[in-house]
This record gives structure tokens, C-alpha cells and sequence, in this order.
């Protein structure tokens, strides 16, 4: 079990880097969920370094701790094809399945957020810490021509 567990690990890291370098348009994430997935592996680290434990429970408990932060790793975003909403999620969402687009940058805290259409259903709210210009630009070269592309301001 402990080699599978392993193996899995190298696996899940290779394909989350993969995923990783495809993105060119990624998604905002908040910052303090980094903190809690350090200490997390830092504990599991410590656990697997301090207490009395057979090899096999070493290498489990730092296969474990290397699992936790591989969420570290977790990227979703924009590729040049598709919108990628789990880093897990192997097809994605192609560029051309969506329909319309709409965009509205949040004074408070600078980030634009943006929806999407497909199938006539609306996708999960998306924030990015870029500039609307820069996202309109890429959305206008990267969608399918007639994709409706909204930019909603507040007055």
C-alpha cells in the first residue's frame, strides 16, 4: 500500500504541474489558505519525524504531508482552449461551448469578477486579480466569433 500511496503522489504532482504550466489566465486565489496547508504539513512532517514509527509509517505520513500540500498547487484559469475549473478536471470547459461572458470589476477590492454562459445555464462566479482591459483582450481573441462579451460598470 505504501508504494501505491507513493506512486499516487508522484503521479498527482506531475499532473498537477502539468495543469500548472497550461494556465495562462488564472483565477484569483486568497492567500490564507496557504498558511493553513503549511501548518498542516508542517505538523504531519513533524509527527512523522518526532514519534516512534516503523519506516513504512514514516513514509506514509510524509507521502500524507506532500498530499496536503499539493493543494498548494491547485491552479484553475484560462488556457489557450479551455477554462479549467478543477485541477483535476481532465477535459475542461472548451473556449467555444461558451456563449456569453460578462465582466464587472469590484471597486472594494480591485478584482474582476466574471460569469460565464454555456447550454443556456450560468457557470460558477470566477475572480481575477488582472486588469479588465487585460481579460478582455484575451476573452475577445480566445472565444468563437459572436460570443457575446458584457462589461458591466457601476454608476
Amino acid at each position: 500500500m505504501t508504494i501505491i500511496l507513493a506512486v499516487f503522489t508522484v503521479v498527482l504532482y506531475l499532473f498537477l504541474l502539468s495543469v500548472r504550466r497550461a494556465i495562462v489566465l488564472p483565477v484569483y486565489r486568497s492567500k490564507s489558505r496557504f498558511f493553513v496547508f503549511i501548518l498542516l504539513a508542517s505538523l504531519l512532517g513533524m509527527l512523522a519525524l518526532t514519534q516512534p514509527l516503523t519506516l513504512d509509517q514514516r513514509i506514509r505520513l510524509g507521502c500524507l504531508a506532500l498530499l496536503v500540500l499539493s493543494f498548494l498547487l491547485d491552479k484553475t484559469g484560462f488556457t489557450e482552449e479551455e477554462l479549467i475549473l478543477l485541477s483535476l478536471d481532465l477535459k475542461g470547459i472548451p473556449l467555444d461551448e461558451i456563449e456569453r461572458v460578462v465582466l464587472f470589476q469590484d471597486e472594494d477590492t480591485g478584482l474582476v469578477k466574471l460569469n460565464f454562459f454555456r447550454d443556456d445555464r450560468r457557470g460558477p462566479l470566477l475572480k481575477f486579480d488582472r486588469s479588465i482591459e487585460e481579460i478582455v483582450i484575451f476573452l475577445s481573441t480566445h472565444l468563437k466569433k459572436g460570443t457575446r462579451l458584457e462589461v458591466v460598470t457601476k454608476k
